[in-house]
């Protein structure tokens, strides 16, 4: 891996568009744009690592480079997209389009793909910002949060059903 500052590649982890709270997309897309920005002035951040699927991945994407930063995008496969509505395939098209670096994990959808993708994300990050509903108990964004609490990471919540952001202080 190339030499980065401390933080210089964060990762994000997220929910679906269904998962999230009504009305609570533009808001963390703002409150992505905040972070971003702030990860790059205060903790010399310079690549966004995102997963790319619809929801969080895509917003923090499309967030960190309205910022400034660069961003990879980690794909566990070329079909991810294939059931997905057009407003969200055509997202990830631009965003793929956009990206300074696409990893493709595999060729063909299957669900181990999406537990190596955000493992990868971890690894290959200094630190990871996590959208979370606190309602939620289950899930790969918890189990994602949990694997970069495991491996020392700094976890910054954005809690997006009350709408506030914060370090994680214990083990998700």
């Amino acid at each position: 891996m190339e030499h980065c500052p401390p933080w210089g590649r964060v990762a994000c982890t997220g929910h679906r568009p269904q998962h999230l709270p009504t009305g609570s997309q533009q808001w963390l897309f703002g409150e992505f744009i905040r972070i971003a920005v702030r990860l790059r002035e205060e903790y010399g951040t310079t690549i966004a690592l995102s997963g790319g699927a619809a929801g969080t991945d895509l917003l923090w994407a499309e967030a960190a480079e309205e910022a400034g930063l660069t961003t990879w995008l980690y794909l566990p496969c070329p079909d991810l997209d294939t059931r997905w509505p057009r407003p969200w395939r055509n997202r990830l098209a631009a965003a793929v389009e956009r990206a300074d670096r696409v990893v493709m994990l595999g060729t063909r959808y299957c669900v181990q793909l999406l537990h190596e993708r955000n493992a990868r994300l971890v690894a290959d990050s200094e630190a990871v910002v996590a959208a979370h509903d606190p309602c939620r108990r289950s899930g790969g964004s918890l189990s994602t949060m949990r694997r970069a609490w495991d491996q020392h990471r700094p976890i910054l919540r954005v809690d997006v059903r009350n709408r506030r952001t914060t370090f994680v202080a214990k083990r998700p």
